[in-house]
């Protein structure tokens, strides 16, 4: 299995260096802040590809594909706390000037915009509609200006529709993907137990005696070591020549 790689720069830092550094070559405020949060950005990045990386090789395909769903909404997480720690930042730190101000904000904009969710787009297209409508019955515009704001707001409401019904696409697939995973483990482990009956009846009729050994096995078997190693093992059963022989 190969190494997972973590960049060290998201995709919007790259390319920065040049801008980032102020004439005497050390870090400019704005880089060291960037970094900062480029560091927040892989420890929450790296905290959630650690946990899942054990998992992946006994994974069944369903299972492996409803993982790749949560990474994406680990990396989102990611983005978003990194976006967090940038304009914790902005607030806080007084040596920024407007200038640092201005390009921080950008960046943590970008990311914000990068890490929503379906849920964050559509309470977005909710807030809008809302705005809209509160600039109407506060009576703020009249005559042409209602009209061209009813047809920004039947816009907004096609969007929230078909934003919907992806949504309502994408649960119905994972539910199905969640009843495929549980059938497919169902199986896997059916498969397991069948073949571990089989080494149980071949060895009472080879090796009455070695029962002692069986039952170490099933312990071991039990283990979290033994059940990622069950699919590849295979316990070895003298034949009937071999007994002869001994």
């Amino acid at each position: 299995m190969g190494t997972m790689q973590i960049s060290s720069k998201p995709p919007f830092l790259h390319g920065e260096n040049a801008a980032s550094k102020a004439q005497n070559g050390k870090p400019s405020t704005v880089a060291q802040v960037l970094n900062h949060a480029v560091e927040v950005y892989i420890s929450a990045k790296g905290k959630s590809l650690s946990e899942s990386a054990e998992m992946e090789e006994d994974l069944t395909p369903a299972e492996a594909a409803l993982a790749a769903n949560d990474k994406e909404l680990a990396d989102k997480k990611a983005k978003k706390a990194q976006a967090a720690e940038i304009e914790q930042r902005i607030q806080t730190d007084t040596s920024l000037t407007d200038e640092d101000k201005a390009k921080l904000q950008k960046c943590a904009d970008e990311l914000k915009r990068a890490g929503m969710t379906d849920e964050d787009k559509l309470s977005e297209l909710h807030g809008k509609v809302e705005k809209l409508d509160k600039l109407v019955t506060d009576d703020v515009v009249t005559g042409e200006d209602i009209r061209e704001i009813e047809g920004q707001r039947s816009l907004y409401q096609s969007q929230i529709g078909r934003l919907e019904s992806e949504m309502k696409a994408k649960e119905h697939h994972n539910m199905k993907l969640r009843g495929q995973a549980i059938q497919e483990r169902a199986d896997r482990d059916a498969e397991i137990t069948k073949a571990q009956e089989k080494e149980r009846a071949e060895l009472e009729a080879l090796q009455p005696g070695s029962l002692s050994a069986l039952a170490a096995l099933r312990e071991y078997q039990k283990t979290a070591a033994g059940k990622k190693n069950a699919d590849r093992s295979m316990v070895v059963v003298p034949t009937n020549k071999n007994a002869a022989d001994a």
